[in-house]
């Protein structure tokens, strides 16, 4: 599904858990932690505007009257609420996640010169955001890749099927009873997400798949 695809690879935040190469927390300028803390604070309020505050002028750029509806729908998909306890840090831009953003129709005004991973676990969950970065006067921005024309069409043509298999999933979610659904909520409380989907999947037969949609849209709901 592609909006699935595109979504989840760089939506204000492409989930990371790996920090190979990182720099300490210590070592990181106070610049950049700040920084940090305002996108956490961002994120976790679901603030798209002022995610968007964030954004390198030459990426803003790229949001036209003509295609803020494929940008606004990537922005609707923040990710999960980034816990107080929360780790980061800097490393090298990997070349290969850079290319893998390319290959999917991202295109670079200007190649980032950090990679920020804000990584945190939550009982068994584990997840994390990676922000591209570039300075200019002294400032640390958000450096996002603009979107190819070829790729908004694809999120364009696809948007209604998309949204058709984001509704099954959804329905499903709601028609899910008693006591499994307070069963299913109490271990997403624990964040026992992998445990719930295991659940779902013992209980109604469901494959793998529609079982991680479902408990996703149950994740959700939930919120």
């Amino acid at each position: 599904m592609t909006i699935l695809r595109i979504a989840h690879a760089f939506a204000f935040g492409l989930v990371a858990l790996s920090a190979a190469l990182a720099q300490t927390a210590q070592g990181v300028p106070g610049d950049i932690k700040n920084f940090v803390t305002q996108y956490a604070s961002a994120t976790n309020a679901k603030d798209s505007a002022r995610l968007r505050s964030f954004l390198y002028s030459k990426s803003l750029a790229c949001i036209t009257p003509e295609n803020k509806d494929y940008y606004d729908e990537m922005a609707s998909h923040i990710g999960e609420p980034i816990p107080p306890n929360y780790k980061f840090s800097v490393v090298p831009v990997n070349e290969g996640n850079l290319k893998a953003l390319e290959g999917m129709g991202q295109r670079w005004t200007v190649k980032p010169t950090q990679e920020l991973h804000i990584d945190y676990q939550q009982g068994d969950d584990v997840g994390g955001y990676v922000v591209y970065l570039i300075q200019e006067n002294g400032r640390w921005f958000y450096d996002l890749p603009c979107a190819t024309d070829a790729a908004i069409k694809e999120y364009r043509d696809n948007a209604a099927a998309n949204e058709a298999a984001l509704a099954h999933y959804r329905a499903l979610a709601a028609e899910i009873k008693e006591p499994l659904r307070s069963e299913l909520l109490d271990l997403l409380r624990a964040h026992e997400t992998a445990s719930a989907t295991d659940r779902y999947h013992q209980v109604t037969g469901q494959d793998t798949k529609t079982s991680m949609y479902v408990i996703n849209a149950l994740k959700t709901e939930g919120r």
